[in-house]
């Protein structure tokens, strides 16, 4: 509780950590088309997002906008018809 407390006021306080702590979300799939070189930047294999696509109420790739792995380690989807039912299930990577 210390540190949690301890390092939210430090990115509070200082805009370099608070990128440290919480970064920023990182895109996965765009247009559809998956962003390998940040897959792998986050050693996400196609897979796991697969499995958050369907989790999430897409059957494939094609219905998708976007896809972000967030700073929290969550993947949020962006449905291409503004199906997203916001479920934004933790990834276990």
């Amino acid at each position: 509780m210390f540190w949690s407390h301890a390092l939210n006021w430090l990115g509070f306080r200082y805009p370099l950590i608070q990128r440290l702590v919480h970064p920023p979300p990182l895109k996965l799939i765009e247009d559809g088309r998956l962003l390998r070189r940040n897959m792998r930047r986050e050693l996400v294999t196609e897979d796991e997002i697969l499995g958050q696509v369907r989790l999430q109420g897409n059957n494939d790739l094609s219905q998708v906008e976007e896809a972000f792995m967030e700073g929290d380690g969550r993947i949020s989807v962006v449905a291409r018809s503004g199906r997203n039912n916001g479920n934004t299930d933790r990834l276990a990577v």
